[in-house]
């Protein structure tokens, strides 16, 4: 399972959002099997554009998005998260 985290800046304001993927890992994202704008992209359900300044931040309208980091994580370590309201985890597969 693979947690990521999404930092997003919105004028001054600057937030995150977390995500997880329960078919990928880190290996597979280090290899490029899920990218970036492909996670941005679901994530928020549509297209994303890269920003032309920073190759590693997306337009999502008039946001800015990024990923963070990304980490390998346990299915016992995502119900701790879930619990403490962290993220939505309903425990399917």
């Amino acid at each position: 399972m693979l947690l990521y985290i999404i930092k997003i800046q919105n004028g001054e304001d600057e937030y995150e959002a977390y995500g997880y993927y329960s078919k990928y890992s880190k290996e597979d994202y280090i290899n490029n099997k899920l990218t970036d704008d492909m996670i941005i992209s679901e994530f928020y359900d549509t297209d994303v554009s890269k920003d032309k300044f920073d190759y590693d931040t997306y337009w999502n309208g008039h946001k800015l998005v990024k990923i963070d980091s990304v980490w390998d994580i346990t299915e016992e370590e995502l119900k701790t998260l879930h619990k403490f309201g962290i993220i939505y985890y309903s425990g399917e597969q």
